[in-house]
């Protein structure tokens, strides 16, 4: 993968959300066409002599929690309402245990039809593997032209087309402002008044930062941002490519700083046995001042009965002072994707289905603060967006540069004993260069 592309692309994404809106519907596009030109319409009524379909669709929305969850529902519904011949059966499972369940189904070739994945490395070795849908001949009939520009290179390989997006989002500081008032404590700009306020709240015997260690990957968030600040967009896009290593001395401070938090209790008690989900239960009950997660936070801080609604200001990560790290750099992009079965019976049908679940998606999270849309189709009415994420919007205007988290740019047991490294890094198991040590010397 062309690095410079990847970051270039997923920049002008950014830049390109609030100019993205055009006049649409919420129901999804109509009348989309296969590769062979026939009508494949959302919501055309099918003939009553017509024999009736089941597409099997599998997601991780499995909790009422998950913002997208009543989102895909209605979708659902609302598809196989005015699709009486084809119709769509869903499955659930929670993240962890669905990674292992879908690479598990590639491998026996029992893919559904239609399945959530993560884009960049997670699903390369499906693709390589012929286990996807190739998609590009059903993009010729507009659906290309309506999505955000460079919305689909995280979800290429080789050349070819095998996700649609529905959203993309930025690794967001969440700061309760309310608790940094009542204390007088200073909201941290950098690293160094991170470290004193992370001191300055445990002293005061209240957990500084949440985070869902059992779950390996919020921590990871907290070493990528600090990687990005250490030494920059490029030098993250270019290790995590092969092109650069993981035992530069950025990366060896990073891992110093992660540590550092780390031994000064920065992070909440018991927080490797704590899932994501209940760590930001308990960063809503207004208890914790600091909570670094996606930005699809957003919509459940805002919710009607979140005990922060209107107390918590989003930020980007603190800037290390004297790093190569840019202020307006950010973790995020495009990597959440929905792509379709190599093996599926029904290929138009599921590629129909694909094309308005995800416009739909798109539209719809927008809306409630899910995330940040991906086609250009979505309607923006600012005064019904959530405030939070409006903010997230602004600030991304003027972004210089995105890192994909970097378990979904790894791929397969890289990614894993990434996420592993950290947690040992974090629990002071390995120092911050056997951690550089040992992620350089994963295959890439």
């Amino acid at each position: 993968m062309n690095v410079k592309r990847l970051m270039m692309a997923s920049l002008v994404l950014v830049l390109a959300i609030v100019a993205a809106a055009c006049s649409s519907g919420n129901g999804g596009s109509q009348g989309n066409a296969g590769p062979n030109g026939n009508a494949n319409g959302s919501g055309s009524q099918q003939g009553s002599n017509e024999e009736t379909i089941t597409l099997t669709l599998w997601h991780i929305f499995s909790s009422d929690a998950d913002t997208f969850k009543p989102i895909v529902d209605a979708a659902v519904a609302k598809w196989n309402a005015e699709n009486p011949t084809i119709q769509v059966k869903m499955e659930a499972t929670e993240n962890e245990a669905y990674k292992t369940k879908l690479k598990t189904a590639a491998a026996a070739n029992e893919l559904p039809d239609i399945f959530f994945t993560w884009g960049a490395g997670f699903s390369k070795p499906f693709a390589e593997g012929g286990k996807l849908l190739a998609l590009d001949d059903y993009l010729n009939d507009g659906t290309r032209d309506q999505l955000l520009e460079g919305s689909l290179s995280n979800l290429s390989y080789g050349g070819k087309v095998y996700g649609l997006p529905y959203t993309m989002y930025v690794g967001t500081f969440f700061v309760n402002q309310e608790l940094f008032d009542q204390h007088g404590i200073k909201v941290p700009e950098n690293y160094d008044e991170l470290l004193e306020a992370v001191k300055a709240f445990r002293a005061k015997g209240i957990d500084p930062i949440a985070v869902g260690g059992k779950d390996l990957w919020p921590s990871m968030f907290y070493y990528n941002a600090l990687a990005l600040r250490e030494g920059g967009s490029q030098l993250s896009l270019d290790a995590l490519s092969g092109n650069a290593s993981f035992e530069d001395p950025a990366f060896v401070r990073a891992a110093e700083k992660l540590q550092e938090l780390a031994s000064a209790d920065a992070f909440m008690k018991g927080y490797m046995g704590i899932t994501r989900d209940e760590s930001e239960a308990i960063f809503i009950t207004g208890t914790i001042p600091m909570y670094y997660n996606g930005s699809w936070v957003a919509t459940i801080l805002e919710s009607e009965d979140s005990a922060v609604k209107g107390k918590v200001r989003v930020m980007n990560f603190p800037i290390v002072n004297g790093g190569a790290g840019e202020a307006n750099e950010w973790i995020g992009g495009i990597v959440d994707t929905f792509m379709v079965s190599a093996n599926t019976q029904y290929p138009d049908e599921s590629v129909q289905f694909l094309k308005y679940l995800t416009e739909y998606m798109s539209n719809e999270g927008y809306k409630v603060g899910a995330g940040l849309p991906t086609w250009k189709t979505t309607v923006i009415d600012e005064s019904s967006i959530n405030p939070l994420l409006k903010d997230v919007v602004d600030m991304t205007k003027s972004a210089t540069g995105i890192v994909p988290p970097w378990d979904v740019y790894l791929e397969g047991h890289q990614a894993e004993m990434h996420k592993n490294l950290v947690a040992e890094l974090m629990a002071g198991k390995i120092t911050p260069e056997e951690f550089s040590a040992k992620m350089e010397a994963l295959e890439r």
